[in-house]
């Protein structure tokens, strides 16, 4: 099977002639709908040629959110307030999203979102041990590695390099011609660190130098530094970043191509970033994993005024991340690409439960994290933190970070947990993040019937290329079809006459978006299905 035989088999003109009956009698596994094996459709069945591979974009706020001022614990406001006297947000003030929680005033846009069932918030996200110091928790983070073992790679980065295992020697290709992953900043961090030490991204430096490089001109940057000397050599750095940049002819193109709909809050560094993302993902973009920033969040004094505790450093930050997140989602649900992104924060570390007398917090342990997106499952997952049973001055850990990493593997990108356990260094539970999310494969058994074997379908998930096996009990007429989530027909594999024995069918599955599919053997009045999950 080529890539033509696949995009053929689902062609515009094909589904209008075939989605009437497809549609009204729906495939069935056990009993079950196809599309009850998988999330919202990844894809628009009327635009196949679009890309439509999953995303990821982290959001790392830097310096150490506090969570207690973030996501408000109105189940226990008195003890919150003790804790607090001086910074803590007013009840009334409190943005309710639960009758046992309320979000900071800054965060109306979030607040929408979540009434859209659009935000899932975990609870008490920390890990055993934690370290308060700001550059070794962060480092803790991006590698996923336990608190007294230095690792020098990336969660992310491995991950991308057990897909892409060669990586960068021969990249870009025609297969593979965008960047796997981008960081918008000068350098990529740790998070996109590989097997062999190598970035498994590429850093887009800011906004201005994207637009920059995207644009084709030579202006200087205003935020280069007013030394001359210093200014020279980040001038310098940049133009050969730029220069050596393999893959500035596809950003450029994906630039071009698509517009931000939404209007983005002004004077917001991390909307700066988010709208060139919404452009890059929406404008056909393979990269698989975005990487933002916002810094500030160390807010040991002034994080609140000192008169209205609603404002201040942390209130402005937070309606940064509000307005930001808010504006991206909306945007890429006006470009047509929701279905296909989900957004999660992090920060090294949460905040202390008791406020200083500097109108500030001092740096803690466990806070909440954010996953948004159409696809998430929302709601609160965890408890507000026990304020009467702190450690320490520190609120207790409810969940692993690295729990929250494998919930996104597995469940969004759909790596099997094999592979979660070879990029985290180890198993852990994971909880419910995406809504239907793809399909578990690691317990597929083989189908029997009198006339046939049909074997599970591996590699599965599939990246790019999968075998078909089964074994015919007697010679006769063999048809092998493919059909997506929704029960319409995408390829016939194999419509002949074969004889006992067995048969392998290769798979090419790099045109197919994401997304589960199901492959039907029939021969005779016998039948028998498999899912394939394609995830990239």
């Amino acid at each position: 099977m080529n890539k033509n035989t696949l995009r053929t088999g689902l062609s515009r003109r094909s589904f209008i002639a075939r989605a009437t009956g497809a549609v009204t009698l729906p495939m069935l596994i056990n009993g079950l709908p196809v599309k009850a094996f998988d999330g919202p459709v990844l894809h628009d069945l009327l635009n196949v040629e679009a890309e439509s591979d999953r995303v990821l974009v982290l959001v790392q706020l830097n310096g150490g959110n506090d969570g207690l001022n973030t996501v408000i614990p109105l189940n226990d406001y008195a003890t919150y307030q003790k804790l607090r006297t001086n910074i803590a947000i007013p009840e009334k003030s409190a943005l309710k999203i639960t009758t046992q929680a309320g979000l900071h005033p800054n965060m109306a846009g979030m607040q929408q979102l979540w009434d859209e069932k659009k935000i899932g918030i975990v609870q008490g996200v920390s890990y055993p041990n934690p370290n308060l110091s700001h550059f070794r928790s962060t480092d803790i983070w991006m590698s996923a590695s336990a608190s007294n073992v230095n690792v020098t790679t990336g969660w992310l980065g491995r991950y991308l390099n057990m897909e892409y295992p060669n990586y960068p020697e021969g990249f870009p290709n025609a297969s593979t011609p965008d960047p796997i992953a981008i960081q918008m900043a000068a350098v990529v961090g740790l998070t996109l660190i590989g097997l062999e030490h190598q970035s498994m991204g590429i850093a887009l430096q800011d906004p201005e130098t994207f637009y920059r490089l995207v644009s084709g001109t030579d202006e200087p940057g205003s935020d280069l530094p007013s030394q001359q000397r210093a200014a020279a050599n980040v001038t310098y750095v940049r133009d050969v970043q730029s220069k050596s940049m393999a893959y500035s002819t596809v950003i450029k193109a994906a630039a071009d191509k698509a517009k931000n709909i939404e209007t983005y809050p002004t004077g917001n560094r991390l909307a700066d970033q988010l709208k060139i993302v919404a452009r890059m993902i929406a404008g056909g973009l393979t990269t698989r994993v975005y990487v933002v920033q916002l810094g500030g969040f160390d807010t040991h004094a002034g994080q609140t005024d000192a008169t209205e505790p609603t404002m201040g450093t942390h209130a402005n930050l937070l309606g940064m991340v509000s307005g930001a997140l808010t504006a991206f989602q909306r945007d890429i649900e006006k470009l047509g690409v929701a279905e296909r992104v989900v957004t999660m924060t992090f920060s090294e570390f949460g905040r202390r439960a008791e406020s200083n007398e500097s109108f500030g917090t001092d740096h803690g342990t466990s806070a909440p994290m954010f996953v948004l997106g159409t696809s998430v499952q929302d709601g609160m997952t965890g408890s507000n933190p026990d304020l009467k049973n702190i450690v320490d001055g520190n609120l207790r850990t409810q969940f692993d970070f690295r729990q929250i990493y494998a919930s996104i593997l597995e469940q969004w990108f759909g790596a099997k947990k094999s592979v979660v356990k070879d990029v985290l260094f180890d198993n852990f539970d994971t909880v419910k993040l995406i809504r239907g999310g793809t399909t578990s494969t690691d317990d597929a058994r083989a189908v029997t019937t009198q006339a046939f074997t049909f074997d599970a379908i591996a590699p599965n998930p599939v990246r790019m290329d999968a075998t078909i096996r089964y074994n015919l009990n007697v010679d006769g007429m063999v048809h092998v079809n493919l059909f997506d989530n929704l029960g319409l027909h995408v390829a016939t594999l194999v419509s002949e006459v074969q004889a006992r024995g067995s048969h392998s069918v290769p798979v090419n599955a790099s045109p197919l978006p994401s997304g589960s599919y199901v492959v039907e053997l029939r021969m005779g009045n016998e039948r028998a299905h498999q899912v394939m999950v394609v995830a990239r």
